[in-house]
């Protein structure tokens, strides 16, 4: 079996509650562009052809992490492998694969496989880890934040926003009124998809900040849970450029998203 090129640099990090356990010997990526699609096909009745169904989404998925453990001793070898094995067998965590652009959100582990190299006394390993991604993508390891000030009452006033990722991004929308001003409603559309959502809040005065967050599918007044304000949809960005349209009182609109990719 021909096994992918392994980095020579402890540079696979796994953080968790801020956390961070660094793999201290190289390592190998397996399965990291493979994916499955919710979508099928079933036959026609009478007619030629087939017809598709299904939401066509991406699946969640497993990738594979391989690296070499070694040791001076069996105890020391033993003792390294004990703690690698403990923090990949973590849930929720986050998993940085060399670039800082190379990030993954893993669910938990599926398998671990290892077995002794021949010659070295049970001091040498090969170690291949399952891990399961029930969000799918890589993703940046930070937010980008677009922010746009309208001092004055705006009408289908746009915003672009460029996403360089190759897959569609769900949006944070943070909006926050001036100094004594009250946003009571608020209109974005987003131009490409024709998708937009509307939020009626009387109570959306200087200082309060609302937050419409397409990430967790959620609408909060500051802290407080604000849903029955909102009515549309919670919007995502397509790959490439977007225009949004907004339509209301003078605000400050932050626009927060993490690019993703499928590799």
């Amino acid at each position: 079996m021909t096994f992918p090129e392994r980095t020579r640099v402890s540079d696979l990090e796994i953080i968790k509650n801020s956390n961070v356990y660094i793999l201290p010997v190289g390592w190998a990526l397996t399965e990291a562009g493979s994916y499955d699609f919710r979508l099928q096909l079933t036959d026609k009745s009478f007619a030629h052809g087939s017809t598709s169904y299904g939401d066509g989404k991406v699946k969640g998925r497993t990738i594979q992490v391989e690296f070499d453990m070694q040791g001076s001793t069996e105890e020391e070898h033993d003792a390294m492998v004990n703690l690698a094995y403990q923090k990949f067998a973590q849930t929720d965590y986050t998993l940085r694969c060399g670039r800082s652009d190379r990030v993954f959100k893993v669910a938990g582990i599926s398998k671990l496989k290892q077995s002794y190299e021949k010659g070295y006394k049970q001091r040498l390993s090969n170690i291949t880890v399952s891990l399961l991604l029930a969000d799918p993508f890589r993703y940046a390891a930070s937010q980008t934040v677009v922010t746009q000030n309208f001092a004055a009452d705006q009408s289908d006033t746009e915003i672009t926003l460029n996403n360089p990722a190759s897959v569609d991004v769900p949006l944070i929308w943070t909006f926050t009124p001036p100094a004594g001003g009250t946003v009571p409603s608020i209109a974005i559309t987003h131009v490409e998809s024709g998708q937009s959502f509307t939020l009626k809040d009387t109570l959306l005065t200087n200082p309060a900040v609302a937050v419409v967050n397409a990430e967790t599918g959620t609408v909060r007044r500051d802290t407080g849970n604000s849903l029955n304000t909102f009515a549309g949809i919670f919007l995502h960005a397509l790959p490439g450029s977007n225009t949004f349209k907004y339509t209301g009182a003078a605000c400050k609109v932050d626009i927060t998203y993490t690019a993703r990719w499928f590799v």
